[in-house]
């Protein structure tokens, strides 16, 4: 378990905007290395993107709660802060975030039913606002047109029994 001081934390996240956590009250001690040895993802992650010099965090919106932790740890190592981005979910149509391990959202399933992958992330790429109409289009294609600023900061319902 990690002591937290009774300090708040700031940032400006690449999509979502300024958000802050006053870490002892919102958020408490936290453990780091659970009771059967394991070490939790806040560690994991912190030590990995420190080591690798990872500068920019891209990740679901679920996690925004978890970034000043992070960024805690970060600062005890002596890592530079990265700076983070965190992408709307996708939910399906009962509003459930869509999980890449269940149901018709896993990608055993899409890779299974949908041969090619450019409607798929052209369907991404729309719903998040990156391009202006739904085509099909390849990550090769859609690399140089990515702008981080286009990104919708709202969650994104999709029916996952019709993605197209």
């Amino acid at each position: 378990r990690v002591k937290v001081p009774d300090i708040t934390y700031y940032l400006h996240d690449l999509i979502q905007g300024d958000y802050s956590q006053e870490l002892k009250t919102q958020c408490g001690d936290f453990i780091v290395r659970r009771a059967d040895g394991v070490f939790t993802y806040q560690l994991a992650m912190t030590v990995d993107d420190g080591e690798s010099g990872v500068n920019e965090i891209l990740r679901g919106r679920d996690l925004l709660s978890s970034a000043p932790r992070q960024i805690f740890l970060f600062e005890k190592f002596g890592f530079n802060r990265p700076e983070f981005g965190h992408v709307p979910l996708l939910l399906d149509e009962n509003g459930e975030r869509m999980s890449k391990r269940e149901g018709k959202s896993n990608m055993e399933y899409i890779r299974a039913t949908f041969k090619d992958p450019r409607p798929i992330i052209g369907m991404l790429a729309f719903n998040c606002g990156i391009i202006e109409k739904f085509e099909p289009i390849s990550l090769k294609e859609l690399i140089p047109i990515f702008n981080i600023d286009k990104i919708k900061r709202a969650d994104i319902k999709i029916d996952s029994c019709n993605l197209f």
